[in-house]
Formats: C-alpha cells, structure tokens, sequence
C-alpha cells in the first residue's frame, strides 16, 4: 500500500514545521507544501519573534491548549538554544522587563518563561521606570524566523517533501488530490477558506542601531498602544501598534512618529538611534485560533486547519504542530493507513 498523501498550505512559522513533522512519520507520508510566498517574503519575518504569549494579537483566556503550546514551544526553542544550532538559527534568550499599570495576579505563563519575578520598587527607581507602575521580569527565547524558516525547508527537501509556488483560491482546486490537507495560510484564510472571522491586524514597526539596548522593554496600558523596544543581533526593533482590519503596507509617519515617541520616554538614549528600517505587517487576527478537523469545505480530502495565532505564531508553533499531527494520524488511522499513532 502505497503511503498517504498529505498537503500543507502555508510556507511560515506553521507550515513549514507541520510539513517537517509530518515527513517524519513511520507510514512515510508523500508531503507536498503548497504556498504563494517563502521565507523572506511571508508574515513570519515580520515580528521580533519571542516567545511572549500575553494576550496580546489574540483573544482568548489561559486555557489548557494555550499553556500547552506555550510549554511544548519554549522547551523545544530551548533545546534548539542549548544545541550548536543556536547560531546558525539565530535563537538567543532575551531578559525583559515588562511595566504594566494598577494590580495584576501573575500571568498565568509565568512557569513557561526563566526567573520570572516582580520587580521592586529601588529596582524601578535605578531603572528610572514610573513610581506608580509595577514590574515584571523574567527571561524568554527569541528566534528571528528568517534562519529557522530557511533551516526547516532544506529539511523538508531532504526529508523528500515536494515544494510548490502557487497560489490556491480554493481547497477544491486540490480535492481528492491528496488524503488530508492542512491549512497553515494565515491570513489567507479569509478567502481560501471563506472564514470572514479572520482579519488582519496591522502592526508598524522600526529598527534602529542601537547595540548599547542589551535588555527588552514592554509596556502595556489599556486603551493605549504597547510599546515595546526588542534587542537583536543585529539592530533594536521599537514598537508597536495594533489596526484591526487595515490592510494599508504603506509606512504611517504619524505612526512611525508615535512609536519613537513612546520607547524614547522610557529610554531616552534612543532618540539618537539611527533609523534602520521602517516596516509594516499583518498578523493573522482571530477571536480563537483555529485548529481542528473539517470535513465540510472538501469532498475527498480531509482537511485540518492551523490557522488565527495573531500576534503569537512563534509562542505557540511547536504545540500547534504537534497537535497537527496527533490529528492527522488519526484521520490516517480512519483512513487505514495506520493501526497506531507514532511517538512524536
């Protein structure tokens, strides 16, 4: 019996790990990815990448899959961290400070970050952070998606998988062409999939040079636009800002003009920064993310969507693709394929 046939839409920070996973499988899936756009040009780029699963992009409470994907994403980056890899990929741990008004319980992934802690008051004082704030602080991963995108495609070639430029307007385009397709395309959803749920949210942002910042700063005030200043290896990323259903990729200058405004009361330092780049990007918005079997918009295929993470695609990718597969192993075991789930 020859083995299924499997399809991922979607070459970001969801289809290009669930189409490596899946090459993995003992029943030695034929995986095809079929995506209009790769890595530098996908959503994926856009972020500074860390794992922060606040919410923030993204509606919803602590439940039990969030935390899950947020544990299984942080252990499995920090593997990646404490292997030789942590270079080629660009993966780094990142301390981070983050100022938030009134009282707060602690987050609820506080456990899936290192030394989270709340920060007191001589501590505000020597960081010059508002008297009549609070503090949080504790060490998270950050991981540029340019490199591990990169890295997992020649992983997906080697592993056998087929890759396809195209753009799909519709799932019936390949119907019956494969036995399950999973849906990783974002934002193109909307129309791929008609789910007018999903919407974009438009985020500006702009680097600078500015190597003396060695520690991230976020801050979030209901009602105003968060403000964060994240370190890379190569420049600072300043933000941010948050548009549902703002489609526009031109640069704002009033926006641009906001964001300096805002990290530079925080820290001063920067408003001698040069400015690198000025750029604009859409997150994949959603009330809830959507990830689940359907078997209504296709004849022969089954299809499983992964798809609405907002602002938190890199917080919760490997859980989301772990969770693909468990689902897809069990439409192969209905489909015959298999007999028992493999061990990923």
């Amino acid at each position: 019996m020859e083995g299924p046939r499997v399809a991922v839409i979607g070459a970001g920070i969801m289809g290009l790990p669930t189409a490596v996973l899946l090459t993995g499988l003992p029943c030695k899936p034929k995986v095809t990815l079929i995506a209009d756009k790769f890595s530098p040009y996908v959503t994926s780029n856009k972020p500074a990448a860390i794992v922060w699963p606040a919410d923030y992009c993204n509606i919803g409470s602590a439940d039990a899959r969030r935390m899950e994907w947020t544990r299984l994403t942080f252990q499995y980056l920090y593997d990646l961290f404490a292997s030789p890899l942590a270079g080629e990929l660009d993966i780094s741990l990142l301390t981070t400070y983050e100022v938030y008004d009134g009282d707060r319980e602690d987050p609820w992934w506080k456990d899936y970050v290192l030394g989270f802690r709340n920060v007191g008051e001589e501590e505000m004082k020597t960081l010059r952070y508002p008297s009549d704030r609070k503090c949080w602080a504790y060490t998270t991963l950050m991981m540029p998606c340019r490199h591990f995108l990169s890295w997992q495609l020649e992983k997906l070639k080697a592993s056998g998988g087929v890759v396809i430029q195209k753009k799909l307007e519709s799932l019936r385009e390949i119907d019956g062409d494969y036995d399950i397709i999973v849906n990783c395309a974002g934002l193109g959803s909307r129309q791929l999939v008609n789910d007018p749920q999903i919407d974009s949210i438009r985020g500006q942002i702009i680097t600078v040079k500015a190597p003396w910042v060695m520690h991230a700063f976020i801050y979030q005030k209901e009602g105003d636009p968060i403000i964060y200043v994240l370190p890379r290896a190569e420049d600072v990323m300043l933000g941010g800002s948050t548009h549902i259903g703002d489609w526009d990729e031109q640069v704002d200058p009033v926006v641009s003009k906001g964001i300096m405004e805002r990290c530079c009361k925080y820290l001063p330092g920067l408003s001698t920064a040069p400015v690198l780049t000025e750029e604009v990007g859409f997150r994949p918005g959603r009330r809830t993310v959507r990830l689940e079997v359907d078997d209504t918009l296709t004849k022969y295929s089954t299809v499983i969507h992964n798809y609405g993470h907002g602002g938190q695609g890199v917080t919760f990718f490997r859980g989301c693709t772990l969770e693909v597969v468990k689902l897809a192993e069990d439409c192969l075991m209905r489909k015959g394929f298999i007999s028992i789930r493999s061990s990923l």
